[in-house]
């Protein structure tokens, strides 16, 4: 069949290493790279007015105390928060990751279902935000949602055998299991990588678990809908 030969070369493209990853993940890096120069570039006041305008504040959506808001800042920050970095360091941990995670998955899924796919994990990172922590009039800033639900997305390409594992194959397979229960164990217990920096911005670990859970839903309804093909 055509579409399995398809995806079985681009199987075999995924295996290659991130070496020569492809260019939407070079381009991504580069993107939020200018993101935060342009941020630190025009001074404190355009920094703070991007923050108040792009980061995800919970308490937007409904709390104890209203938050003064930009009108619609409140949906379109489910998304635009995850270009934002509370620092450099933030940004190229962020950068190396999603250089790891994101190639497998961008070999495989190809550019736009690989942006797809990060962009439905940032969301789902800031829904479980929303949903542990309403009312939190913190700002929460980058993409670490949506490079966890890369990386679910990329544990069954990385531990598959000529193609990604199916979710049925993933639950049967010990090293993807150990994997996907040490990073669990780290995020839930030690809370990692979450903070709060000097200028009262957050990086979530409710992000992470977010990113993660939706990018193995969303990885599962495109594996399920390659195979009905």
């Amino acid at each position: 069949m055509p579409e399995q030969r398809e995806y079985e070369a681009v199987g075999r493209q995924a295996s290659a290493g991130i070496v020569n990853s492809p260019p939407v993940v070079l381009g991504l890096i580069v993107f939020l790279a200018l993101i935060h120069i342009l941020r630190t570039a025009f001074g404190e006041d355009w920094d703070t007015w991007t923050i108040f305008a792009f980061a995800f504040i919970p308490a937007r959506l409904g709390g104890s105390e209203p938050v003064p808001m930009m009108e619609g800042s409140q949906w379109w920050s489910f998304l635009t928060y995850a270009f934002l970095h509370a620092g450099w360091l933030h940004l190229g941990l962020n950068s190396i990751w999603l250089l790891v995670f994101g190639t497998p998955v961008a070999r495989w899924f190809g550019t736009w279902r690989f942006l797809a796919i990060s962009a439905l994990c940032a969301i789902g990172g800031a829904v479980m935000i929303a949903a542990t922590d309403w009312g939190s009039p913190i700002p929460v800033i980058g993409a670490s949602g949506a490079i966890s639900g890369l990386m679910a997305a990329a544990i069954p390409i990385m531990y598959g055998h000529g193609r990604p594992l199916l979710p049925s194959e993933l639950i049967r397979d010990r090293r993807a299991l150990i994997f996907v229960v040490i990073w669990l164990g780290l995020t839930l217990v030690t809370g990692a990588q979450g903070f709060i920096d000097d200028d009262g911005l957050r990086i979530a670990w409710q992000a992470h678990l977010g990113g993660f859970i939706t990018g193995f839903i969303v990885y599962a309804l495109m594996m399920h809908g390659a195979v009905r093909r």
